[in-house]
């Protein structure tokens, strides 16, 4: 059941990062400039801003199994319409059906998680989630990259989008929401599970407990400060960076996106597990975090501006195993709050994730817009180096906050009580 909610998330990865590969394509076919291209590529995250609290009482109150059909059918009509769409305004509103759907899909498998694990695996079990939905991440790279080359970048979107609908089929079809107590027929006896109930709170009850429990405000920031940087490199400017500076094709410059992800794929379920058997989120937390602030300060204060290109081999792992502290965010956030709320207050934490998103991709590329010296090739804008670096510096201050947040992270005591 974990395995088909997994699959949606799988696809929600790819979705994420897809636009790094067809930058150039879009940038071209509509015209774009550098915002325009960071607000496309934005509009995904607008949906998760919005959608966090409300998909989060959503998955509380009507359970797994109801919101993956939902989810999934709604990323499956917004990757074939972009797949469809003779004009950047669809590609928007394809977008942002992505982004309603893929809002909620980790919600929904924390949510699912907290019913048929036990607490002292939800960390190991979220960094597994992680490794194996990152596989979506590497899909976005070299293998749509030699998609788009081969059946082009509008078949590549209408494929995955049936393979989405199968996805959500099945999910509506296999996944049981909780064990059922006592059940010979699960095999799952009721004192190993933990049963969350459903909870009937109404989002600005659940907005005001997480404004007034101050121990949230850390992972949130958490959240904030590395995704939106990680995605900014590996979801939507890296290829273009690494082919406009450097002069490689699109292929090569996709294996380094790879390589993030593995970091990632790989950093989770390590950052997951050490966690739980120490027994501490903030220690595991700030020495991730502290990989990305090295990350964005080598790129943008290497001396002469422009890294060794061997560099970004063990840069982009580097970046990758340390955005993987955000995993660390939503034991963070169970840890300090009522286990009624799981799906609530993970979605609230995982609010961060999209807001940074939300904020970093379209204020990347309107500060590459700014720097821009107006050279195009091949109908897309080439940016200099310089105005890459400018951007590099805000995605650092971002990181900086992060760091600061786990810094400031209080680990909850043993037998204390959560708010």
């Amino acid at each position: 059941m974990w395995s088909f909610l997994i699959l949606l998330h799988v696809i929600t990865s790819f979705h994420r990062v897809s636009f790094n590969v067809v930058a150039d394509l879009l940038t071209a076919e509509f015209n774009l400039t550098g915002a325009g291209l960071g607000n496309l590529a934005a509009a995904y995250t607008y949906m998760y801003v919005i959608m966090q609290i409300p998909g989060g009482v959503l998955v509380d109150r009507f359970g797994p199994r109801g919101v993956a059909l939902l989810t999934g059918l709604s990323m499956a009509a917004g990757s074939i319409i972009i797949g469809f769409s003779p004009s950047a305004v669809l590609v928007f509103i394809g977008r942002l059906l992505i982004g309603l759907g893929g809002s909620v899909v980790l919600i929904n498998i924390f949510k699912f998680q907290a019913n048929w694990f036990r607490t002292s695996e939800f960390a190991t079990m979220s960094g597994l989630a992680i490794l194996i939905s990152g596989s979506g991440a590497l899909f976005g790279a070299t293998p749509l990259a030699v998609s788009v080359n081969l059946v082009g970048w509008r078949s590549s979107f209408i494929f995955v989008g049936l393979i989405t609908i199968a996805a959500a089929l099945l999910s509506w079809y296999f996944v049981k929401n909780q064990p059922q107590r006592n059940s010979a027929t699960t095999g799952f006896p009721a004192e190993n599970g933990e049963f969350v109930e459903s909870v009937q709170a109404s989002s600005i009850k659940l907005a005001s407990m997480v404004i007034s429990n101050r121990r949230l405000w850390m992972p949130f920031l958490i959240n904030l400060g590395i995704f939106g940087g990680f995605i900014v490199f590996s979801g939507t400017w890296g290829v273009s960076y690494l082919v406009h500076v450097y002069g490689i094709n699109v292929e090569q410059a996709s294996v380094f996106m790879v390589l993030t992800y593995l970091g990632y794929m790989v950093g989770a379920p390590a950052a997951g597990w050490f966690s739980d058997r120490v027994g501490s989120r903030k220690v595991p937390a700030a020495v991730l975090v502290s990989f990305c602030v090295t990350f964005w300060l080598l790129l943008a204060f290497w001396p002469g501006g422009m890294l060794p290109l061997g560099m970004f081999y063990g840069l982009s792992l580097l970046l990758g195993v340390g955005a993987a502290s955000t995993i660390l965010s939503f034991p963070m956030a169970r840890e300090v709050s009522p286990s009624v709320y799981t799906g609530s207050v993970t979605a609230a934490v995982n609010l961060g994730v999209f807001l940074g998103l939300a904020i970093l991709q379209p204020l990347f590329g309107y500060v590459l817009d700014l720097g821009w010296d107006g050279r195009i090739v091949d109908g897309a804008r080439v940016y200099p180096l310089q105005a890459y670096r400018y951007g590099f510096i805000i995605c650092l201050l971002f990181a900086v906050t992060a760091f600061t947040a786990a810094l400031n992270y209080r680990e909850r005591k043993q037998g204390s009580t959560a708010l």
